[in-house]
């Protein structure tokens, strides 16, 4: 005697169970569950259900199948895209198409559970803050599609993100900055005077404009900040400032008016060879790589000009 097919119009993609046959030569596959069990109760529904109609019956209500989550992510960023920066716009693509949606973007987001996005997790081969990075966009389609009830529950609630060791910050001391300074390009000396001696971000110094510049005052007024070419309020709050303007910075600045002032329609403080807003790629590979070798110092990234005057201040005693 035969043994009946327990899993007959049952086919398994992945972790997840689907059903598949034929109605009137039209092919049907729907997702069905990750548990055999639940796959094979739905689908003897559906059996029943095309024996005494004729076809699959379904509530008015809810959608004919499970969407996928590369459907759910495209409805997701058309919503999200006028609502944040155009950086943070671009980050979040290239996050989803990079990392997520080879893994997830062909797949019913119903069906996506809390270990499948811990063994993807796990298994990127990046840093842990750029795991940390990859979660966020996810979190988002995820939110989106609970909030919306296309799925009950929302596996994202469950994973927590990984924790990021301090990197090493390695300032410069007095003396090193001397030798950058006498070794950087003199068209970008001033740019350089100015970071090591007020601590701003390099987006903050991109955007400045001679009008935030109060020499009466002795302030610089940090209002803006410029990322991938679009300029917006700075990163946090706190970030919009006053900061006051050392000897040393205030020399810096009125030798760089004679450079800038009126060569832009805004206004920019900061150019480079082309009369552009300075940029930090082209900054870190052509002007400050090439003066630290020149000035024989272990190569170090841009932002630790930041943390430099961090530690001068400190080292002044200031308080933190």
């Amino acid at each position: 005697m035969a043994v009946k097919n327990k899993n007959h119009h049952l086919i398994q993609r992945g972790e997840a169970w689907y059903f598949v046959t034929k109605i009137n030569g039209r092919r049907i596959r729907k997702a069905l569950s990750q548990s055999i069990t639940e796959a094979r109760r739905i689908r003897d529904e559906y059996l029943r259900e095309i024996l005494l109609h004729g076809d699959i019956q379904r509530p008015k209500d809810k959608p004919d199948r499970v969407p996928l989550f590369g459907e759910i992510a495209q409805e997701w960023v058309q919503i999200i895209s006028k609502e944040i920066k155009t950086s943070t716009l671009e980050d979040y693509r290239y996050t989803m198409n990079r990392y997520v949606l080879p893994e997830f973007g062909n797949r019913p987001i119903a069906l996506i559970n809390y270990l499948e996005i811990k063994k993807f997790v796990s298994n990127l081969t990046c840093s842990h803050k750029r795991k940390n990075n990859v979660l966020v966009p996810m979190r988002s389609v995820f939110k989106h599609a609970f909030l919306s009830e296309i799925i009950d529950k929302n596996p994202m609630d469950r994973i927590k993100n990984l924790k990021i060791e301090k990197p090493d910050i390695h300032p410069l001391s007095m003396e090193e900055i001397r030798k950058v300074l006498e070794s950087v390009s003199s068209r970008y000396r001033n740019f350089f005077v100015v970071a090591f001696f007020t601590g701003m971000r390099f987006g903050e110094m991109a955007a400045l404009k001679w009008r935030n510049v109060d020499f009466r005052l002795g302030v610089i007024k940090v209002r803006e900040t410029r990322v991938l070419g679009e300029e917006g309020r700075p990163k946090t709050k706190k970030s919009s400032r006053d900061i006051k303007m050392l000897a040393p910075v205030i020399e810096a600045m009125r030798d760089q008016m004679k450079e800038t002032v009126g060569k832009t329609e805004a206004g920019y403080v900061f150019l480079n060879q082309y009369g552009k807003p300075v940029e930090p790629m082209p900054t870190n590979f052509h002007v400050w790589k090439p003066a630290l070798k020149k000035a024989g110092l272990e190569p170090r990234p841009l932002y630790q000009t930041r943390h430099t005057f961090a530690t001068l201040m400190l080292d002044a005693g200031e308080h933190p």
